[in-house]
């Protein structure tokens, strides 16, 4: 079954706390900090399109991947309004391993963990591999991902996260299961949505397979496809990305 194609009509309620502007805010000025603030952006993985809306409200051109198509259809629905001087993301369906777009941008991102939907390293590296074909020389690919040695130190556990608005309310469990040899989580999400207007409960499952990535191992897998490190760091901060750190990002350079 297509990733989020059970609850993509609930995610935006899901992630109503997460702020896409603020993230999207670090992405721009760590790309610039790297030497590259970027006019166009080439974003895989968009989902419901709220990082590329944050991204174009900056004056940014995007053009936004993904292999969702219920994904793309919440983006395209939820298109906001934006300055007049701002250009509107194109919304593309493709797969982050096998893209091929006639043209180049000046940077290219992977946000909330799409390299960590990459389970293996032959995945990783068609992704590396597509990313340096798109970019500009000297153009630079910002990714974050599960860190391996915050993940070893804080193994996942089940989790209950519930979230509502004026019609529904959202119930999400988590139900982690670790597969440590294979440095994998496979996480069986079970969304329990109650519709307060019409009453009524509707339950949903999906199971999604994640791998956490050491940052030697990235090293290696960028340089064998041409890319080079330019930066990384704990999520949102620029400190290194400690044994604490569950989150972390990457810069590299084409």
């Amino acid at each position: 079954m297509e990733e989020f194609a059970a609850y993509a009509h609930y995610y935006d309620l899901l992630y109503r706390d997460k702020d896409y502007r603020a993230e999207a805010n670090f992405v721009l000025e760590a790309l610039a900090r790297a030497g590259r603030r970027p006019r166009s952006l080439l974003e895989l993985g968009c989902g419901s399109g709220r990082h590329a809306f944050a991204m174009a409200a900056a004056g940014v051109e995007v053009w936004a991947v993904d292999r969702s198509e219920s994904m793309l259809a919440l983006a395209r629905q939820r298109a906001p309004a934006l300055p007049v001087d701002c250009p509107q993301p194109r919304f593309l369906p493709g797969d982050a391993g096998k893209l091929r777009l006639e043209r180049s941008f000046d940077a290219a991102t992977a946000l909330f963990h799409v390299m960590s939907y990459q389970t293996s390293e032959d995945e990783a590296m068609a992704v590396f591999d597509g990313v340096g074909r798109h970019l500009e020389r000297g153009g630079l690919f910002f990714f974050d991902f599960w860190h391996g040695p915050g993940v070893l130190r804080d193994p996942p556990g089940e989790r209950v996260k519930v979230m509502e608005d004026d019609s529904m309310r959202v119930e999400r469990t988590a139900r982690p299961a670790h597969r440590v040899r294979d440095n994998l989580v496979e996480v069986r999400y079970s969304l329990r949505v109650h519709d307060k207007i019409e009453g009524g409960d509707e339950c949903l499952e999906e199971t999604h397979r994640l791998r956490y990535w050491f940052l030697p191992e990235l090293r290696r897998l960028a340089e064998c496809t041409g890319l080079a490190v330019a930066g990384c760091g704990a999520w949102m901060t620029g400190e290194p990305p400690g044994p604490d750190a569950w989150y972390a990002w990457m810069a590299l350079r084409a």
